[in-house]
C-alpha cells in the first residue's frame, strides 16, 4: 500500500492536497472540490445539521458548508478557483446539487503516480496534467462552453497580485472602463461570487503561501490584509476546518 504524507500543491487557479487522513470541522470554500478516497475506505461528509453521508468520490459545490472525516484513510482533494475553466464546467455538472457522488474511470488513478504525489516527488508538468485528467475521468462529465468576460478574469488576477492592498470597487471599475454597479454584476455573473467574497478568498490563499514559509501569524495577517492574527486564525478555520498550525507544521506546501 502506498504511503502518503500531507502535501499541498498550489497553482494560480487551483490547488490539490493529499493527506493520509483528516478530520475537519465545517468549511465553506469558494472552490468546486473533487474528493477521492485513495484506498477504497471512503470518507464522510457532514452538513450543518450533523447529517453525514459516506462517499468513495464526491464533487462538492462552491460555498457549500460541509465537514470531512476520512477515518484515518488517505484522501485526495482537488479544488478549482472561480477563475478556472473547470470551476464552471464542474458547477454545471453539479446541476444545482450541493454534493454529488461521482464514479471515476478505473484508469484515472495511477498507484505509482499517486504515491509520488503523496511523497512530493511528482514533476510539476505531471501534477498539472493529473488535475485535468481526474476531471475528465468523472463518469458522465462533458466539457461545456463557458462564455467568460475576460474583464472579470483580469480583475480577479489584479486582486490577487495587489494584496495586501485592495482596490475599491470604484477603482476596479476604472481599470476596465465600467461603472461600479456594472463591475459588481460582471464579477458575480462570470465568477459566481461577489468581489468581497473573492477578496477574502485571495487573502486566504496568500496566507497559506506565507504560512508555508514559516512566517509569524502576525506578519501573515498584516501582509494578507487581516486585522490581526486572531482574525486570520478564525477565517482559516472557516475555510479549511483546521488551525493555521496544521499547515505550518504538518503539511509540505508547493507553490507552482
Amino acid at each position: 500500500m502506498a504511503h502518503y504524507s500531507n502535501h499541498l500543491y498550489v497553482w494560480d487557479d487551483r490547488f490539490l492536497y493529499v493527506t493520509p487522513g483528516i478530520t475537519s470541522g465545517i468549511t465553506q470554500r469558494h472552490t468546486t472540490t473533487l474528493l477521492i478516497s485513495l484506498d477504497g475506505s471512503g470518507f464522510h461528509l457532514g452538513d450543518q445539521a450533523g447529517q453525514q453521508q459516506h462517499y468513495q468520490a464526491a464533487l462538492v459545490g462552491p460555498q457549500v458548508a460541509r465537514s470531512l472525516d476520512t477515518a484515518g484513510s488517505p484522501l485526495l482533494s482537488l479544488n478549482f478557483d472561480p477563475q478556472s475553466y473547470e470551476f464552471h464546467t464542474l458547477t454545471a455538472f453539479l446541476a444545482g446539487q450541493s454534493v454529488r457522488a461521482v464514479i471515476l474511470a478505473q484508469t484515472a488513478l495511477n498507484t505509482a503516480e499517486l504515491a509520488a504525489v503523496g511523497q512530493g516527488t511528482l514533476s510539476k508538468a505531471s501534477l498539472f496534467r493529473m488535475t485535468t485528467r481526474l476531471i475528465q475521468a468523472i463518469s458522465g462529465y462533458r466539457p461545456v462552453r463557458v462564455p467568460m468576460d475576460m474583464r472579470a478574469v483580469y480583475l480577479a488576477q489584479s486582486i490577487k497580485q495587489e494584496l495586501p492592498l485592495v482596490s475599491s470597487v470604484a477603482e476596479l471599475a476604472r481599470q476596465v472602463g465600467l461603472s461600479p454597479d456594472r463591475v459588481t454584476h460582471l464579477f458575480s455573473e462570470n465568477l459566481g461570487l461577489s468581489v468581497k467574497s473573492y477578496i477574502l478568498w485571495a487573502r486566504m490563499r496568500r496566507a497559506v503561501e506565507m504560512i508555508a514559509q514559516q512566517q509569524s501569524l502576525g506578519d501573515i495577517a498584516h501582509e494578507a490584509g487581516f486585522s490581526d492574527s486572531a482574525h486570520l486564525a478564525r477565517t482559516f478555520r472557516q475555510f479549511f476546518g483546521l488551525p493555521p498550525s496544521f499547515v505550518a507544521s504538518g503539511m509540505a506546501v508547493h507553490m507552482l
